[in-house]
Formats: C-alpha cells, sequence, structure tokens
C-alpha cells in the first residue's frame, strides 16, 4: 500500500511531516515500511499552500488493509488542525503507483490543479480515499504516492516533546555551526554565513525542532549527532525532491504563464531600480519580447549582484512568476557587456586633462600647446564574474537547486 497525506497543518501549528512520523509508528504492528518516507514539495506558487508546501507519503507492506486503513484515517483526525481556515487535510492509500499518478505528481510540482483532478484520477483508478473540508489535501496525497524522483536529496527532520509544543526551541547556537563546519558541502542550509543567521529551525509553534537537508545521509546524521538542543521525541529521515529544482520549466521570455517557474534566457535590458522597501526590478530582453525580473528585500545580498547587471549583460534566469515578473531564485551569466567611458585624452608632456579646442578641432593643452584629435575610451572594470549567483540561504525556496549541488565550473555559492 502506498500512502500518501497532505494540508493537515496551519500556520497555528501541527504539521504533516509529524501526523506521517507517528503514523509510521502506530502501523509497524500491522506491517513493513518500505524504503525511505518521502516528504515532496509542491508548487511554490500555489495560493493556499501552508508553509513549505510539502506532502507525504511511504509505502507499507501489509495484508491487514482495512486495519491499515482504519489506523491513517484515527491518526489524522488526531492530529490535522481543522480549525485552520486552509486545512483541508486529504489522505489516500493506493494499491499501486501507475504511470498516470506519476505524471499527476508532475503537474502538481510545476502547475496549479483543482481539487477535482485529483478526485476524477482517484475515481478512475479506483483507490481509497478520504478527504476533509474542501478536500484540496488530496491533490498533494495523490502527488506524493505518484512521486518519481530522478534527482532527491536527503532531510532529517527532529521532532519536539509534546510539552514543549508553542515554546522557544532550545538550540545551541554553537553546535550549529560547529555541524555546518563538519558537514558541508555534504549538508546544507543550515545556516546563512553572510547573514549570520541560523536557518534550519522554525519559528512557529509546530512539532518540529530543526531539519538537516543534504546528499549524504552518514553526513547529516553526523550533523545531528554534533548539534546540541533539547530533547527530541522522535526523527525520520525523508527522501525528498528538495533542492532539485524540479518546479522548473524551460521556457522563453514572453511565452510564461503566472503561477509557475522557468530558466529563461535573455539581456538585461536596463540597470536595476530600486523601489521602496529595498526591492531591485530589471527587464530581461530577448527579441523583442519583455519582461521584468525581481531580487526582493529578503533575498539580502543576492540583490548586490543584481545591482550590478548593466545593460548588454546575457543571462539566464531562474524564478517563479507572479503578476507577470519573475521572482528570481538564481542567475548564471553567461556574457558580461562592455561598460565603456569617454575622457579628454591626457596632455603627454604634463599629465593634465587637455580642454575642448572647439567643436570639431579637438582638444588641446593651453599649457603645453599640444594637440589630439578626440576624446580616449576606456573600459572600465567591472567586479561582477560570469556564472551562477543564487539567494542566499535565509532566502532559499525548498525545491530550488543549491549551487554546492551543481556541477558546473563557474558556481559561486551563496553561504
Amino acid at each position: 500500500m502506498f500512502i500518501g497525506i497532505d494540508d493537515t497543518d496551519s500556520e497555528r501549528g501541527l504539521c504533516t511531516t509529524y501526523l506521517a512520523a507517528v503514523l509510521m509508528e502506530r502501523l509497524r504492528p500491522l506491517g513493513k515500511i518500505v524504503g525511505r518516507p518521502k516528504l515532496i514539495r509542491l508548487n511554490p506558487c500555489a495560493r493556499y499552500k501552508t508553509r513549505g508546501n510539502a506532502a507525504l507519503a511511504f509505502e507499507l507492506e501489509s495484508d491487514r488493509q482495512e486495519e491499515v486503513r482504519e489506523m491513517a484515517l484515527k491518526t489524522l483526525l488526531e492530529l490535522s488542525d481543522f480549525s485552520g481556515m486552509n486545512t483541508n487535510p486529504g489522505l489516500v492509500i493506493a494499491p499501486q503507483v501507475t504511470t498516470r499518478m506519476t505524471a499527476f505528481y508532475r503537474r502538481a510540482v510545476t502547475e496549479i490543479l483543482e481539487i477535482k483532478d485529483a478526485k476524477t484520477l482517484l475515481d478512475e483508478e479506483g483507490v481509497w480515499y478520504r478527504g476533509f473540508k474542501k478536500g484540496r489535501g488530496l491533490i498533494g496525497a495523490l502527488a506524493a504516492v505518484g512521486a518519481a524522483l530522478p534527482d532527491f536529496t536527503y532531510e532529517l527532520i527532529a521532532y519536539r516533546e509534546r510539552s514543549r509544543w508553542g515554546t522557544p526551541r532550545r538550540i545551541d547556537a554553537a553546535s550549529v555551526w560547529r555541524a555546518d563546519a563538519l558537514t558541508y558541502p555534504r549538508t546544507w542550509d543550515t545556516v546563512d554565513h553572510h547573514n549570520n543567521r541560523i536557518v534550519f529551525a522554525p519559528h512557529s509553534g509546530d512539532p518540529v525542532l530543526f531539519g538537516i537537508r543534504g546528499s549524504d545521509p552518514q553526513a547529516i546524521l553526523e550533523a545531528f549527532q554534533t548539534i546540541e538542543s533539547e530533547s527530541v521525541e522522535r526523527s525520520v529521515l525523508y527522501q525528498t525532491n528538495q533542492g532539485t529544482d524540479a518546479h522548473i520549466l524551460n521556457g522563453e521570455v514572453g511565452n510564461v504563464k503566472d503561477s509557475q517557474s522557468y530558466r529563461l534566457r535573455g539581456v538585461v535590458a536596463e540597470p536595476a531600480q530600486a523601489i521602496a522597501g529595498g526591492h531591485l526590478f530589471f527587464p530581461l530582453q530577448n527579441g523583442t519580447a519583455r519582461m521584468s525580473c525581481a531580487a526582493f528585500e529578503p533575498t539580502k545580498n543576492f540583490r548586490s549582484i543584481v545591482n550590478q547587471l548593466t545593460s548588454g549583460d546575457e543571462l539566464e534566469v531562474y524564478g517563479s512568476v507572479q503578476e507577470g515578473t519573475l521572482n528570481l531564485e538564481k542567475i548564471n551569466i553567461l556574457h558580461l557587456a562592455d561598460i565603456v567611458e569617454t575622457q579628454a585624452p591626457i596632455c603627454p608632456e604634463c599629465q593634465r586633462r587637455m580642454e575642448s579646442a572647439g567643436k570639431g578641432q579637438g582638444y588641446r593643452c593651453r599649457r603645453c600647446k599640444t594637440h589630439a584629435e578626440g576624446r580616449v575610451r576606456w573600459r572600465l572594470p567591472r567586479d561582477l564574474k560570469t556564472g551562477y549567483y543564487e539567494v542566499p540561504p535565509c532566502a532559499r525556496r525548498h525545491l530550488s537547486k543549491p549551487l554546492v549541488r551543481m556541477n558546473e565550473e563557474k558556481v559561486h555559492p551563496a553561504r
């Protein structure tokens, strides 16, 4: 059986990953958990998402189908926040994963789907499911069951003891920095060096104590054992599509849709302009088509890179489109345009700047009587280099692939 769960938490508390962790423990007497549970992030542009827009799925070998359904339903009812305005839980238990379910997962990561899309597929495939309130969680639950991960990473999530839910988290900061130093780049996004912040722990009242992301389960375990914190009730290592760019589609400037995420190529048409709040915008052009690209204030030091771009720079940009603007997650500078400045020539005798000798008469030095025909062109040096740049860890979306995972030659990872 393949069990999928989504949309059980709210902005106030609880957590779908915690529900899945508890359910797996409760189901062990009824069967065998196969492989690692999957933590699946869906389209980051989804309007009704709670925090990271995650859905959970795991496989269970069991011949006690009715008891499994009963336990799953009981646990969902117990550990869902039904008081949340946008909490609409969904539970799916499928006997197998079909090609249609896998295709549905791909759509759920890159498109905005309707509840009826999930229900229609579930009914046609003869899958047992339960949806509550509006049942929007059926979309994520079905997508998580169908998720195929040609590229994947891991996240170990540690959960708090129930008596501590809603209280300030007790995590020794120095030990977190030590864990990062020991395991980076096999783990990432635990801390943000540039902004001097610990970024792997939430601040909300949910059961999560912290989450360690990485490519190497052994390195993740090493980091976990290094970190000193309050007591952990339980921990689970998930296989996940986080950090894979699974949401990114290849697109073209002038042919994109809102609420989808793209990789686009073009040329900077004008230098970035700042608006109130510290947000930067610049137009990207390809042929006659243009669109606005934005580096918002939360992207912090990434904006200094965007601020150095000038007309003619050739880019590949990554990000999500909202209201016609692409919200930047990272950029690849393919070619830097020359910035040229012209000045009056220098007198070769006294090294002073010459003055105009009159319209069309070149330049002269009044003191030395030397003469030059025209202005001198200077190519100004640029601090920027070609290659990939990304937003810092404090601003990174779950699905966005960090540069530390990219095998390109010219990468400038944000730490």
